[in-house]
C-alpha cells in the first residue's frame, strides 16, 4: 500500500466514524422527551396529558434556566427534581437508570440520590400536587433552584 492509499483508506475510515458518533449522538438526544409547562399561582403546571406514558419528562418551566426532570412513582405520584448538578451547576443528563454530571462525572439515581461524586449533596426534590388532570410543582423563586 503506497502513501496515498493509506490516506485515502484513512480518511474513509474517519468519516465512517463521525457519522456513527453523530447518529449515537442524535439518537439519545431523541429520547428525552420534553415537554411545556405554564405558571399558574407561581407553580409550573403540566398538563398529565403532556406527560403521557413516558418514562420521565423533562419539563421546560417558564423563566427558569433549566429543565425539571418529572417520573412516574410506582405508586403512581410524581417526583420532579433540578437538573442542576449540586456539585458545580451543570446540568446532568438523564441516562438508563442515573443522572449523569457530563462536567465532572458525578452520578445521581432517579430519586436524586449521590451515586458517585466529586457532588456530596442529591439533586434539589420539588414538592408535586396532582391535581387531576394536570400536575403542580412547587419551585422556590431565586436563588440557584434552576
Amino acid at each position: 500500500m503506497n502513501r496515498r492509499e493509506f490516506l485515502e483508506r484513512i480518511e474513509g475510515l474517519s468519516a465512517g466514524a463521525l457519522a456513527a458518533g453523530a447518529s449515537l449522538s442524535l439518537g439519545g438526544c431523541l429520547g428525552f422527551h420534553y415537554v411545556n409547562s405554564s405558571l399558574v399561582d407561581g407553580r409550573v403546571v403540566v398538563s398529565k396529558a403532556e406527560l403521557g406514558h413516558s418514562r420521565f419528562v423533562l419539563v421546560d418551566a417558564p423563566g427558569f434556566q433549566l429543565p425539571v426532570y418529572v417520573a412516574h412513582n410506582p405508586d403512581g405520584g410524581f417526583i420532579a427534581l433540578s437538573t442542576r448538578c449540586m456539585h458545580r451547576g451543570c446540568q446532568v443528563e438523564p441516562a438508563a437508570d442515573r443522572f449523569i454530571c457530563p462536567c465532572h462525572g458525578s452520578e445521581y439515581t432517579p430519586a436524586g440520590e449521590v451515586l458517585k461524586g466529586p457532588t456530596q449533596r442529591p439533586l434539589r426534590r420539588f414538592p408535586v400536587t396532582d391535581e387531576g388532570d394536570r400536575i403542580a410543582i412547587e419551585i422556590p423563586r431565586g436563588g440557584d433552584a434552576l
